[in-house]
């Protein structure tokens, strides 16, 4: 019989796999990599911007990986700085271009089909109940995490 530890890591690391694969198909319609679509993805949901810092948080991503990220994305011509001053880049809003908030609602479309197909045959309130449990899960995994660093 599988213990809580095993069932817990065994569903975690299945989902995360079925997302990393379902990032990677979907982002080579764009000739984009997974990461850089939720770059795209969280920009769309903030017009004013977001800050390198602001962005790492979201995405679950340490900042140098978010930084590489933007710049590719602004070599493509999908966000741009707010200041040009390269220094101070990291402090800066990243803001969507034309073709970054065209492509961003394209994929928060994608995004929201993939979700709905994923909950269907779902009883009501059986999925709110599964992102309530699954955040205070989060919440304490990330005090314990707190607690080892102490």
């Amino acid at each position: 019989m599988r213990d809580k530890f095993e069932d817990f890591t065994i569903c975690v690391t299945r989902a995360y796999k079925s997302i990393q694969q379902i990032k990677k198909q979907e982002s080579k319609s764009y000739g984009l990599k997974g990461f850089h679509i939720m770059c795209l993805f969280f920009l769309g949901k903030k017009p004013d911007g977001l800050t390198v810092t602001e962005l790492a948080a979201l995405t679950c991503e340490d900042k140098a990986a978010v930084s590489r990220t933007l710049d590719y994305l602004a070599e493509n011509g999908y966000v741009s700085y707010e200041e040009s001053n390269t220094k101070k880049r990291w402090r800066s809003k990243i803001t969507l271009t034309d073709a970054g908030r065209a492509l961003a609602e394209n994929v928060h479309t994608t995004a929201g089909s993939i979700a709905e197909d994923i909950g269907t045959n779902l009883e009501p309130g059986q999925l709110a109940n599964f992102y309530r449990i699954f955040n205070i899960i989060n919440d304490r995994l990330d005090e314990y995490c707190m607690s080892l660093q102490e």
